[in-house]
């Protein structure tokens, strides 16, 4: 057992609503908990084994005239993770076939005259493949961000989920499971900030990359959809590009679009709200400010909701789960320095991506 130190830290919260623990002992291997049931023995056993079987351990018991000996051990046999893969799977399929729907058609992808008739399309197949792979490759580095970090910290995290959806990313996102508590607010910054961080380098790079190979076309005067600029691509843009000539706009590429909708979900992750990255950040860094922060930032999605309408979706969704963040078990424990500067790099990152309108059209 790797950290048996780390570990049995995050073991015993999962068990401290369950038992009293007086002690525990890491002998061959194993970890030993003694410990008294503070109600129902048999269902405080139930409840231990359903938290801590998903995240690789399993426990046996011991009774003795002292009480009980809660014998915790590795999960040895090889399990694949078929759910986390055939999400993926499906991701990939979605992603790839993603371009139909960049006419906002969503009949297009039921129609398979038209799935082949793309698919015939000189480039098309290596359209789909470059925006594929740079839009998973950022989802990738956030999911893993977050779950390497988790690991580093000793909180039980799953294998990330990733969500195939028919619309112009081909995705929902990704979201990863936390299987035991966050236990103080230094962890809580590294697990929270550590994803956003690496997501984002991945995003600027693909930006970067679609830039120093993008075109330059007239701009339609007859109208149509576009995307809203952050600072970040205004300032990536000019570097590389230059000044633009009036009447005309950068060509957007597969992969400019995939580093668009990875800064799009960073910045959306980064709200100050709940249990989105954002709100486990700031409420690492201030505490119970968060929980002000939190009402603005949803006023404030409101407002611009009158002129995205996606605003008001993704704050129900936030609203439902609650946008004040729960306290950590130890909010008293002093947050290093090194945390606090992750921290402020992830909050950097959420200003200088923040799009207010993210799509706007005719």
């Amino acid at each position: 057992m790797k950290d048996p130190d780390l570990i049995s830290r995050t073991i015993y919260y999962q068990l401290a609503d369950l038992f009293e623990i007086s002690a525990i002992y890491n002998h061959n291997g194993r970890l030993i908990f003694r410990a008294h049931a503070y109600a129902d023995k048999d269902k405080a056993v139930e409840k231990m084994r359903r938290r801590l079987k998903p995240s690789g351990y399993l426990s046996d018991i011991r009774e003795d005239p002292d009480g009980l000996l809660i014998i915790i051990r590795e999960d040895e046999s090889p399990k694949l993770p078929w759910t986390n893969i055939l999400l993926f799977m499906g991701t990939l399929i979605t992603m790839f076939f993603a371009p139909l729907m960049w006419r906002l058609d969503v009949d297009v992808l039921l129609n398979p005259g038209a799935i082949m008739e793309y698919l015939s399309r000189p480039g098309a197949i290596r359209e789909s493949v470059e925006f594929t792979v740079a839009l998973i490759s950022i989802l990738l580095f956030h999911e893993f961000g977050h779950y390497l970090a988790g690991r580093r910290r000793g909180v039980f995290m799953s294998l990330p989920y990733f969500i195939p959806a028919p619309n112009i990313a081909g995705t929902f996102g990704a979201v990863i499971k936390s299987r035991s508590p966050i236990t103080n607010r230094r962890d809580l910054i590294e697990v929270g900030a550590t994803g956003p961080v690496a997501g984002f380098v991945i995003a600027v790079i693909a930006i970067a990359i679609g830039f120093a190979n993008a075109n330059l076309m007239e701009l339609n005067t007859a109208g149509g959809w576009s995307l809203g600029e952050s600072l970040l691509i205004r300032f990536i843009g000019w570097l590389i590009i230059g000044p633009i000539p009036d009447g005309y706009a950068v060509e957007l590429s597969p992969i400019i679009f995939a580093g668009w909708v990875g800064l799009l979900v960073t910045m959306l992750n980064l709200l100050p709200l709940g249990q989105l990255d954002g709100g486990h950040i700031v409420y690492g860094l201030f505490g119970r400010v968060q929980h002000r922060l939190s009402k603005l930032f949803f006023a404030l999605m409101i407002g611009l909701g009158f002129w995205w309408a996606g605003w008001w979706f993704f704050g129900l969704l936030v609203f439902l789960f609650g946008i004040k963040h729960p306290p950590t078990v130890n909010d008293t424990m002093k947050v290093p320095r090194s945390a606090r500067i992750l921290g402020y790099i992830a909050i950097a990152i959420f200003i200088i991506s923040f799009v207010p309108v993210p799509f706007s059209g005719p």
